[in-house]
């Protein structure tokens, strides 16, 4: 009786460095949604994006209701979202697309420079703005900067602010109406120019009022909005429309 051939069994060993020979760990790759009216753009960001290392697109979009559907089974890391930029309520997805997709940020890609259309997605929870004129490291440099936490915006804007906020969840139209009824005009014009970066004696000068009566204002303004400090005022002021972002 002939023995049996045993072949020996090979397992494939984990890459390494070829200098130390240590494993080397493998990232996951970063899941990106592609969110765009037309076809062709959702096609060629595709092949652009799955270029890159460690990019993968797990599915693409052409409107707000297969976005949803996408965003809530995928779970992407990051939603790449294309805005209208003759409808301003284009982006007011944004919010629903961040309560579906829990972990995820959303980047707008624009090939236009509507303020107000960007600064509406901002509020609504964009954490980064690209311009589709500008090269394709700046798209790899904000998924990966905005997946690491942070914000991708124009040099012009308050990045450090804005990240603090752009998160926000979609709720009630504004839970916090009732508040802001009980400014007064005065106290309006003083959180405006706040918004704006203006120092105390700075907004006392642009009013014609004094300094201590600008203090006497704020007291009076982080009192009737729950804020504690200029920070929290200044946040609160953008997230809910009494002071514009930065230009």
């Amino acid at each position: 009786m002939r023995s049996p051939t045993i072949y020996p069994i090979v397992t494939p060993k984990p890459p390494a460095n070829s200098a130390l020979g240590i494993p080397v760990m493998t990232k996951d790759p970063i899941r990106i949604l592609l969110i765009d009216r037309h076809a062709l753009v959702r096609a060629g960001l595709r092949v652009l994006l799955e270029s890159r290392s460690g990019l993968i697109v797990v599915g693409e979009a052409s409107d707000s209701a297969e976005a949803l559907t996408l965003a809530a089974k995928e779970d992407p890391d990051i939603i790449l979202y294309e805005s209208d930029e003759e409808h301003a309520e284009s982006v007011d997805c944004i919010a629903e697309l961040l309560a579906a997709a829990r972990k995820a940020r959303v980047v707008l890609v624009t090939g236009g420079r509507n303020t107000e259309v960007h600064h509406r997605a901002v509020r609504q929870g964009a954490i980064g703005i690209v311009f589709k004129d500008q090269p394709a490291d700046v798209l790899f440099k904000a998924i990966e900067k905005i997946h690491a936490g942070e914000a991708w915006f124009d040099r012009t804007m308050v990045a450090n602010v804005l990240t603090q906020f752009s998160r926000a969840r979609n709720g009630p139209a504004n839970p916090n109406a009732e508040k802001i009824a009980t400014l007064s005009e005065r106290e309006r014009e003083i959180i405006t120019l706040i918004g704006m970066g203006l120092k105390n004696k700075e907004i006392g000068e642009r009013l014609y009022i004094s300094e201590i009566t600008v203090r006497h204002h704020l007291t009076s303004v982080f009192a009737k909005l729950g804020t504690a400090d200029r920070l929290e005022l200044v946040i609160y002021a953008y997230q809910n429309g009494l002071a514009q972002l930065p230009r």
